[in-house]
């Protein structure tokens, strides 16, 4: 095998690759655009499953619940 058909097939898997990857996208900014809230809160789930982000939501509630039981009372 050549170096020059070598080249030629890796440049067609690029090609491939950029392809599947560009469907990818689109057929996620379809569901997107069909169903915006669904997306929104399959973010945020995906963002709290993170233990760093987690940690700090919930420090920032009890917080909130401390402030707000103080001043019920």
């Amino acid at each position: 095998m050549s170096t020059l058909s070598i080249l030629e097939q890796r440049r067609q898997l690029v090609l491939l690759s950029a392809g599947l990857q560009r469907a990818t996208i689109r057929r996620r900014l379809d569901a997107v655009e069909q169903r915006p809230r669904v997306a929104l809160f399959g973010s945020l789930a995906a963002i709290a499953a993170q233990p760093g982000v987690r940690r700090v939501a919930l420090g920032v509630a009890l917080m909130a619940y401390r402030a707000w039981r103080r001043r019920r009372g």
